[in-house]
């Protein structure tokens, strides 16, 4: 996550932060309640409508956010809340509603931005509080909604990574790369660097001419942190079976842009 906005002026929280995944992921994470919890880490309560009351409870930090839905636009993805504790360290000087943050999401690239407006702080303390508190969150936003869409994007293009490397004729081997990796990809393992998918198809055609019936296959292990995922794999043919994995960085929908494979010797 990129913050491009690391101003805060008056008593104001304003944050822009690109996010790897797309607005309407992002956009469901805001307006579903069971998703907010999950992203901010509480319990979230609302309906998305304008005048449904607002409830956050966080239990580890002994505090509950109260106010209400003063704006909600799908078509725009605008969300508009009053905010502030009714319990915990901070209510006697920042009552309950008496705030008000927005968020307005968009496409961005690949992947979408999320501007956030706090305002209506007591004092600088408290918006600088609130400050390092949304960047913590937003960054959260970030890695829930990136592993939401790439786990998706992966599970649809890497049985066509697999596949194009068990595949031997080169003319088909080319067209499953193709329908996984970006035309620029970048691939290095022990053996070679190969930039491009037609430089990789010829590396992989060169890997069943010299190793004649070797194989590979997913493992089934993918795990996923901002952008990029660990690939469990494992090989048979000459030399035996080997495991490995595949460091994978890849967009929000699943396509390859670098691949750096390790085995386990």
């Amino acid at each position: 996550m990129e913050d491009s906005d690391r101003n805060r002026t008056g008593r104001a929280v304003k944050l822009s932060v690109e996010i790897e995944a797309g607005p309407d992921t992002v956009w469901g994470m805001l307006e579903d309640p069971e998703r907010f919890s999950v992203w901010m880490g509480g319990r979230v309560t609302f309906e998305p409508r304008v005048g449904s009351p607002f409830r956050a409870e966080f239990p580890s930090y002994q505090t509950v956010i109260s106010g209400e839905v003063v704006a909600h636009d799908r078509k725009a993805r605008h969300l508009a809340l009053t905010w502030g504790p009714e319990s915990g360290p901070q209510a006697a000087g920042f009552p309950a509603a008496s705030s008000r943050v927005e968020f307005r999401v968009g496409a961005a690239g690949e992947g979408c931005r999320v501007d956030l407006h706090h305002t209506g702080f007591p004092s600088d303390t408290l918006a600088g509080e609130h400050d390092a508190g949304w960047r913590f969150h937003l960054s959260r936003m970030d890695l829930i909604a990136n592993r939401t869409d790439l786990s998706a994007g992966l599970k649809k293009t890497l049985p066509a990574w697999f596949a194009a490397w068990n595949e031997p004729d080169d003319g088909t081997r080319l067209d499953a790369l193709r329908a996984c990796c970006l035309e620029n990809l970048e691939f290095r393992d022990a053996w070679a660097v190969a930039r491009g998918v037609e430089r990789l198809n010829v590396h992989i055609a060169n890997c069943h001419r010299f190793m004649p019936g070797w194989k590979i296959e997913e493992t089934g292990d993918v795990r996923i942190c901002r952008g990029e995922a660990l690939v469990g794999w494992r090989s048979t043919g000459p030399g035996g079976p080997v495991q490995g994995l595949n460091h994978v960085r890849a967009t929000p929908k699943g396509m390859l842009r670098r691949v750096t494979g390790f085995d386990a010797s």
